[in-house]
């Protein structure tokens, strides 16, 4: 095979529109480069995907940049036009085969609702029709006529919580190596309607398992290249938001219109079925109380999961902890850059007076104590075990681990997710010893605790509890369930812009 090149790159945040803490740089993971190619290769990682799938195949890659954030709230403009920036002038300087990208899907900025729809239109004003580009997105992106015109493929994540991220980039990967070679000539059949699924979204349950294994099937019965299920980030408050399903033909466009209504019909006729619920508070710590016991209950706090967006500074779990259940050893983060400061001006071992969190998340009340200061740093890196993005470095910045009673509470400048141990046990919480863990995530952290808790989803209170109805929407509405309305989705049908031969 002749030497060819793949441009790839990477801007991953998840924006919730009703947060008001804007992610600005500081907030990002940064790398460029040789730096960005090196750090995410090997990795369970989209990124990662697209780097050892074109490696192994021979194509040398090109990484210009990575920029990488928690959820949070909507996204500074400045960040992502640099991003932007850097991969367009490597774009203008030429000499790649094909772009294969590793993007999330759910970014706005404080300019613009469809940042990746930009950047890939912009790339392809530089490249013209004949490049192949193609994009791997969470399987929560908010997919739109925009983004996909300038697209040649995009494929989504098959799993939540998600396992598949290196599998995702992957097979954006083969996608474009395949009209490379052109074996591949993508027919794309896109089907959306307004609705947002609600708790029940997980695809190792009813109902989306089986939609899932039927869109599987579809695709090896078929002959499909792709059948993706975008259930959408649920606090955007952008227009057309919504559930979109994606097939692609090769070449055909009848076998990916059959498919592409067959699920998304299915989508919305389980819409119900969609909308869960789950264990209180009081259930969970409960659960962690019975005798016997040998292993933590790892909570995942539903309404401030940071890997929704949320702020990661609600003092309701630890309220409860410290008022019901003070026996419990327990590990609580809190996002608290004003409370990381006061102890990095103390010597551990101090007691240190603290007003804890609940400075955006407003439900519950700060905690006003005496602590006693455990660990702090300038930074500290952890790095994930997976499966979810394991083998990716995280660094935690800033932090401060004190005690309250039976609770150590990590404390950080930044938002973190905590969907993996490591977490923890970089700040020296060991998880093992504790009997209530909470992850400041509603279903990835299930998979990296898995051997070494039991992990329990909460339905604690915060702006990202599923209550979109008390939620500000003022654009994205109306939308099932909140609104009644009918279902009519809307079809569009997008063909390869040019052969690539």
């Amino acid at each position: 095979m002749p030497h060819q090149t793949i441009l790839s790159g990477s801007i991953y945040q998840e924006s919730h529109s009703f947060n008001p803490i804007r992610t600005g740089r500081d907030q990002f993971q940064i790398a460029f480069g040789e730096d960005a190619l090196k750090g995410f290769r090997g990795t369970r990682t989209t990124l990662g995907g697209v780097i050892d799938t074109a490696e192994a195949a021979g194509f040398e890659v090109v990484v210009p940049a990575s920029f990488r954030a928690s959820p949070s709230g909507i996204v500074d403009d400045a960040v992502y036009l640099e991003f932007k920036a850097v991969m367009l002038e490597a774009a203008r300087r030429g000499g790649f085969d094909a772009i294969v990208l590793a993007l999330h899907g759910a970014m706005v900025t404080t300019g613009f609702t469809d940042p990746e729809g930009d950047l890939i239109r912009s790339l392809r004003d530089i490249v013209g029709p004949r490049v192949p580009i193609t994009a791997g997105l969470d399987l929560h992106a908010h997919v739109t006529p925009y983004t996909l015109a300038a697209c040649d493929f995009i494929t989504g994540y098959k799993t939540n919580p998600h396992a598949d991220m290196a599998e995702t980039g992957r097979l954006a990967m083969q996608a474009a190596q395949a009209m490379l070679t052109g074996t591949f000539e993508p027919v794309c059949v896109s089907v959306h309607f307004p609705m947002l699924t609600l708790g029940q979204d997980r695809t190792d349950e009813e109902p989306l398992m089986g939609l899932h294994a039927r869109a599987r099937r579809l695709v090896e019965e078929t002959g499909l290249f792709d059948i993706s299920i975008f259930n959408v980030q649920q606090f955007l408050d952008i227009a057309h938001m919504g559930q979109t399903v994606l097939a692609y033909g090769n070449g055909k466009l009848d076998p990916a219109w059959t498919a592409a209504h067959e699920i998304a019909d299915a989508l919305w006729r389980a819409r119900d079925a969609l909308v869960g619920v789950l264990p209180d508070i009081q259930t969970c710590l409960a659960r962690a109380s019975e005798p016997g016991r040998t292993r933590p209950v790892v909570i995942g706090d539903q309404g401030d999961r940071v890997a929704a967006g949320g702020p990661g500074d609600s003092t309701f779990v630890l309220t409860t902890l410290l008022s019901d259940f003070p026996s419990l050893a327990a590990a609580v983060p809190i996002r608290d850059p004003a409370s990381v400061d006061r102890c990095q001006e103390a010597e551990v071992g101090d007691l240190v007076e603290l007003v804890i969190g609940g400075r955006h998340s407003i439900e519950t009340p700060p905690v006003r104590a005496v602590c006693r200061l455990l660990a702090k740093g300038p930074n500290i890196e952890a790095v994930m075990k997976g499966p979810a993005h394991g083998g990716m470095a995280v660094q935690i910045g800033p932090y401060a681990v004190v005690r309250l009673g039976q609770v150590s509470i990590a404390l950080t400048e930044l938002p973190l997710t905590y969907l993996d141990p490591n977490f923890y046990e970089a700040m020296g919480i060991r998880v093992a010893q504790q009997q209530v863990v909470v992850a400041r995530s509603g279903y990835h952290f299930s998979l990296n605790y898995a051997d070494v808790g039991d992990c329990m989803t909460c339905d604690t209170v915060g702006m990202t509890a599923y209550r979109p109805a008390e939620q500000p929407f003022t654009v994205a509405r109306p939308f099932h369930p909140v609104d009644p309305v009918a279902y009519q989705p809307v079809t569009a049908v997008r063909r390869r812009l040019a052969p690539s031969n």
